[in-house]
């Protein structure tokens, strides 16, 4: 569900090392071509109230002062803010006008931690569109430089909250200019900022599943018909997020997982229960 016309204005105005590809094949006297790096784009959308351009300059100093920015390289227009930070190209376009309504409708249907997010996002006028860039082997990190200048963004714009499209992700402002601050602080983890955590119960059954640990190039995650409480079940599916996010442990078929709060879990890989298309690691809780 990515903003094609953004992404294609982002190709046109990135270093064309970003995106290169090798369009002339070698003469037998040149050298043998480099392989073209992949990159990782890890992005979202700061829903605004209003159809008002963000004042980048104001906001980039913000993101200096307040959330700890070093910047290397600027561009700025009256609708962009393009930078790099620590070997990072990150972008910010305004655009004047609100996303798709069955799209918010479809995200605010899944934001249990935002239950009025149907009525309060859908009255967003316009978007800035956030887009960090990096290296696929540090997909941590990009998500640690999206949350704090998303949470810049938020606390520096007339803003009602935020969409990661890749997750359905829709939280609100409050929300998550709090977990970015922390995160900041006190270097913990916003995995409700970057993970989805979903639960149902049904003839005395809980399930639940996880939907954005691909981001991070790991497995999805769910717990099948527990005889335990949904609360517990959604705790559970936390902690094991939080535990491979953090460590970067890609789950084996048949191998336990030890978790952060040194619960061991059985691990069994197999097509998903929810996910259509999807193999999942299925915990034994």
């Amino acid at each position: 569900m990515r903003h094609l016309l953004l992404f294609a204005a982002l190709v046109a105005f990135l270093p064309s090392t970003i995106f290169a590809q090798t369009t002339k094949p070698p003469t037998t006297a040149s050298p043998a071509p480099k392989a073209t790096v992949a990159q990782k784009i890890v992005t979202g959308s700061v829903l605004l109230n209003e159809r008002t351009a963000p004042d980048f300059k104001a906001l980039l100093a913000t993101l200096k002062t307040d959330w700890k920015f070093r910047i290397d390289s600027v561009t700025i227009n009256a609708k962009t803010l393009v930078f790099t930070t620590a070997g990072t190209t990150v972008t910010l376009a305004y655009l004047d006008y609100a996303l798709a309504p069955n799209e918010i409708k479809a995200a605010a249907n899944l934001s249990w931690l935002w239950r009025t997010a149907a009525q309060e996002a859908g009255r967003h006028q316009a978007q800035v569109v956030i887009s960090v860039i990096g290296s696929p082997v540090r997909a941590l990190d990009l998500y640690k430089t999206f949350t704090r200048i998303a949470g810049g963004t938020l606390e520096n714009t007339r803003s009602i909250g935020i969409y990661m499209n890749n997750q359905y992700l829709l939280l609100a402002k409050g929300f998550y200019t709090a977990a970015a601050h922390n995160m900041l602080t006190n270097n913990s983890l916003p995995i409700y900022c970057w993970v989805h955590f979903g639960t149902a119960e049904a003839d005395g059954k809980s399930s639940g599943y996880t939907f954005g640990l691909k981001e991070f190039g790991l497995s999805e995650m769910e717990i099948v018909q527990s005889a335990r409480p949904t609360s517990e079940v959604h705790a559970v599916l936390y902690d094991a997020a939080a535990t491979v996010i953090e460590y970067n442990t890609k789950v084996r078929d048949g191998q336990p997982l030890t978790t952060r709060e040194d619960q061991q879990l059985s691990v069994k890989l197999s097509p998903s229960a929810v996910l259509e298309g999807q193999t999942t690691a299925k915990l034994g809780f």
